[in-house]
């Protein structure tokens, strides 16, 4: 039994009747759960109860909440792996089977031992390298880049029916493959030298930003985050009042900075589409620039408690609908729903290329990952 066969676990599983694989039924409760909720927040004991077990019964299965994150990500693998038509288009197709798998790669690998993390990481590449086997120019970015592309179901939902989103993904794709990558020889300045700021305050929120995209939100306290500044994590509640507010606060200037950006990129342009152009151009060298920035607004809002998290998606929402205009505007043949994927294509380029590190080193990353993202979106043709 795949994934695919247990994807809606319901209460139907209470009704006393022993499914045929109660393991699977776990497997995909535990998936459905630590998509929704968060690895973290999520407790034996829930994923139990949703596939109708006591957690004894549990325990016969999974010794560990951390094993049953290994198996789940270890089983979507596998099935990513064992495709073997149209590798491009059953990709597709599978991540809108499972949209939980972008968010627990992106989201909660992390949580996982070191030596687990390492092999997931080198069936990914493996993965990566098959996606890129028929790409002569830069094909460890042009795959990595269509893998990306491939996995942005995974942060929307959206009205079109699967056959249009495949269709709109493979589209994209194919630009990613073939458009012409500019010639620049820049490399990115790695950060590891540089100058922190002058205040205390602004220079905690840099190392938190920091440990919080490394570590995860929940593995990083107040103390760890003063350790590194060289001061008493105790000293730490002179600049903020919890935790969380150094959370919301760092996810809020980062949301704030792409919202500079994207009100620069209108006061300049001469038309929809040169706003849209000047805007990827932003995105794609704000990204690269601040990847631990990217990484927490895509993977840590999660954690944000409600007193917080409010008016941040509010305002995130606010920030694609613009990027949806914008390509309305540049692109009359498409809906606003076809639009909506595309733009969501194009961020989760930027957002997975500008953090992984093998790709930062290389020559024009910004450009190139600019270029990408243009092509997605239909500016390149």
């Amino acid at each position: 039994m795949t994934m695919a066969d247990t994807a809606a676990v319901t209460v139907e599983t209470r009704s006393g009747r022993r499914p045929r694989d109660r393991r699977a039924h776990i497997i995909a409760a535990a998936a459905h759960r630590f998509y929704l909720d968060g690895y973290h927040r999520v407790s034996m004991a829930e994923i139990a109860a949703d596939v109708g077990i006591g957690p004894s019964a549990l325990y016969r299965h999974f010794s560990s909440k951390e094993s049953m994150l290994l198996t789940v990500l270890d089983v979507l693998l596998a099935e990513m792996e064992a495709l073997d038509g149209d590798l491009i288009t059953e990709l597709a197709g599978f991540v809108l089977k499972h949209r939980e798998f972008g968010v627990l790669w992106q989201r909660e690998v992390g949580h996982l031992p070191v030596e687990n993390q390492r092999t997931l990481r080198h069936r990914v590449r493996g993965l990566a390298k098959r996606v890129g086997a028929g790409i002569d120019d830069a094909a460890d970015l042009r795959s990595w880049a269509t893998l990306s592309v491939l996995d942005s179901p995974t942060y929307h939902h959206t009205d079109l029916d699967d056959r249009s989103v495949v269709d709109i993904l493979t589209t994209a794709v194919d630009a990613v493959s073939t458009v012409a990558l500019p010639d620049d020889q820049s490399v990115v300045d790695d950060g590891s030298v540089g100058l922190q700021p002058a205040s205390r305050r602004e220079a905690l929120l840099m190392i938190a930003c920091r440990l919080f995209a490394e570590r995860g939100y929940p593995s990083v306290g107040l103390i760890d985050i003063g350790a590194a500044a060289g001061i008493a994590g105790a000293s730490v509640y002179n600049h903020f009042a919890s935790k969380p507010e150094v959370l919301a606060t760092a996810l809020h200037r980062g949301n704030e900075a792409l919202w500079l950006g994207l009100h620069e990129a209108l006061a300049h342009a001469a038309s929809a589409t040169d706003a849209l152009d000047r805007l990827v151009t932003h995105y794609a060298n704000f990204s690269v620039r601040n990847p631990h920035i990217i990484a927490i607004l895509v993977t840590q809002t999660l954690h944000l408690p409600p007193e917080y998290s409010g008016g941040l998606h509010r305002a995130q929402r606010d920030y694609v609908a613009e990027w949806v205009a914008l390509v309305l505007s540049s692109r009359p043949d498409l809906t606003e729903a076809e639009a909506a994927v595309t733009v969501h294509a194009a961020f989760c380029l930027m957002n997975s290329l500008c953090r992984i590190h093998a790709l930062r080193s290389l020559p024009g990353h910004i450009t190139n990952t600019a270029c990408l993202a243009k092509a997605v979106l239909g500016l390149s043709r």
